[in-house]
């Protein structure tokens, strides 16, 4: 009954959830919410497809050593876990290893208000998901930190960057002030995003992401070439390369889970256990979230003087930029 349900109202959006094993009652909650017939939400669902598929193509590589004896796997933005992480030998507790930057990132990302139910539910779900099927390890009495989760109260979806650490603008005071305006003058003609989670995927590098389709308001692709036109000067290879992805990092992946029954002894599994914990994980979340609705109302222009403050707990500026578009 749900696939009839979205096959009659977008057939081209039901062959592809269908195609990418979207579960039917997903199917169906954004088959009643989303705007059907719309190019990019079609073209956001077939790129989360990709994404989704990932993990069966590739496996969950972050814990895998790169080719060629070159130390570990990228994780995000071109760093790995040991960039990333410092993990404690005695009691395998991670702490972020912030690293202060001699230019700030200036990035503009869409907080998800800290206080909206979607984000406490969020939250709550990737905890006792992720807590499950990668249950604490490491350190001298294996309870050690195996998921580093994402600060609830700085949920974000990454847009667009005036610099990034990858390739650092210097910019003066009066510079930045300059840029601070013009985003200011794009949000102000900008609509409040209504996002809902479409599905949640493990990345082979370990990144828990939640996917979100767009319900109503300015469309993120639109913002972004917004923003671009304002910000001629921002780096042409941008870290979100994805012009019409919404997607929010919930956790980070640090050890593989332990060892399966059928492959004795103890320690941590392999790649093939990581693969299928990651998948299971992926499907339960993907279950509990589908659906999941939040109003975006503003951007923010953030300076982070630590690399990945946002993800990392770091040091940040932020000012807020409210979308004021008359709907």
């Amino acid at each position: 009954l749900a696939r009839r349900r979205a096959a009659a109202l977008d057939p081209a959006l039901h062959d592809q959830w269908a195609t990418d094993h979207l579960p039917p009652a997903c199917e169906a909650e954004l088959a009643a919410v989303l705007p059907m017939g719309n190019a990019t939400t079609l073209a956001r669902s077939k790129l989360y497809g990709e994404f989704a598929r990932g993990l069966g193509e590739q496996g969950l590589t972050v814990f895998r050593a790169a080719p060629g004896g070159g130390g570990e796997r990228e994780m995000s933005q071109g760093l790995g876990l040991s960039a990333l992480f410092d993990f404690n030998a005695r009691t395998g507790r991670a702490t972020a290893r912030l690293e202060r930057l001699d230019i700030p990132v200036r990035a503009i990302v869409i907080p998800l208000p800290a206080r909206a139910p979607a984000a406490a539910r969020m939250n709550q779900v990737a905890r006792r998901v992720l807590d499950r099927e990668f249950p604490p390890s490491g350190g001298a009495r294996g309870g050690g930190d195996s998921v580093w989760y994402q600060d609830h109260g700085l949920y974000h979806f990454s847009v667009f960057h005036a610099s990034h650490h990858l390739d650092a603008h210097a910019a003066s005071s009066s510079e930045v002030k300059g840029e601070a305006a013009a985003i200011r003058g794009v949000a102000r003609g900008s609509c409040p995003i209504v996002a809902v989670i479409e599905r949640v995927v493990v990345t082979p590098s370990g990144v828990v992401m939640a996917l979100w389709n767009v319900k109503g308001g300015t469309e993120p692709a639109d913002f972004r070439r917004l923003l671009r036109d304002a910000l001629p000067n921002a780096p042409a290879k941008q870290i979100v390369a994805d012009q019409v992805i919404l997607h929010t990092t919930l956790a980070r992946l640090l050890r593989p889970p332990p060892r399966s029954s059928s492959g004795g002894g103890g320690g941590s599994g392999g790649e093939e256990d990581g693969t299928a914990a990651a998948k299971r994980a992926a499907a339960a979340l993907t279950s509990a979230l589908c659906g999941v609705e939040a109003t975006l109302p503003l951007a923010w222009f953030v300076l982070e003087h630590d690399k990945l403050a946002l993800a990392l707990r770091g040091r940040y500026d932020p000012q807020p930029m409210k979308f004021e578009c008359k709907t």
